[in-house]
């Protein structure tokens, strides 16, 4: 027999399957079906989770709390008479992304008539943000807290107050007053709605 002839009976190699191939083949098939897999289950997860990001993360985008932006009526104007200030709290509702909230107090305005003409002040001091009161024995308006005062038509008088009360918008229509109630910041002599 020669050497390039093959034994009787004996066939040769199967070609290799894959039950029977080499361990790097695999490795490979192994990696690239668990790739295959996570990167479906990962899309699924994305499309089922965008929503959800989606509606989490509104508020990081979008002005969603809203509340005394406008005029908000306070009472009516025969309440108010010349030379007695009224302290009046203010109410309004708020919303944020999720929520709506009725009838909450957003601040206090001092109210005082002048002739005819009725004023509206913030109750906060421009000094540091303290409530500012009325003195009815010496007729000012007064912080406690720092000693500031203010002359009735807002001015200061004295103390550590950098500028006027804050006077704020006003509006009297068919007998009803309204006002537009900011805040502002404190500590600066301009008024700065905040």
């Amino acid at each position: 027999m020669a050497h390039d002839e093959k034994p009787p009976g004996r066939a040769s190699a199967p070609p290799t399957s894959a039950a029977t191939a080499p361990p790097e083949d695999e490795a490979r098939r192994d990696f690239l079906k668990t790739i295959g897999v996570g990167g479906l289950g990962l899309g699924l997860a994305a499309v089922a989770g965008a929503p959800a990001v989606a509606f989490v993360g509104y508020p990081l985008t979008h002005v969603t709390v809203t509340g005394a932006t406008g005029l908000i009526q306070i009472g009516k104007a025969s309440t108010f008479k010349a030379g007695q200030p009224v302290k009046v709290d203010v109410f309004a509702d708020k919303r944020d992304a999720w929520n709506r909230i009725v009838k909450v107090k957003v601040g206090s305005a001092w109210i005082l008539r002048d002739g005819e003409a009725l004023k509206a002040y913030s109750s906060v001091c421009p000094h540091l943000g303290c409530a500012v009161d009325y003195e009815s024995e010496e007729k000012r308006f007064a912080c406690p807290c720092h000693h500031s005062a203010f002359s009735m038509d807002g001015k200061v008088s004295g103390g550590p107050a950098p500028r006027a009360m804050d006077q704020l918008e006003l509006e009297e229509k068919d007998g009803v007053v309204s006002v537009r109630y900011e805040r502002f910041r404190q500590g600066i002599p301009t008024k700065e709605v905040v």
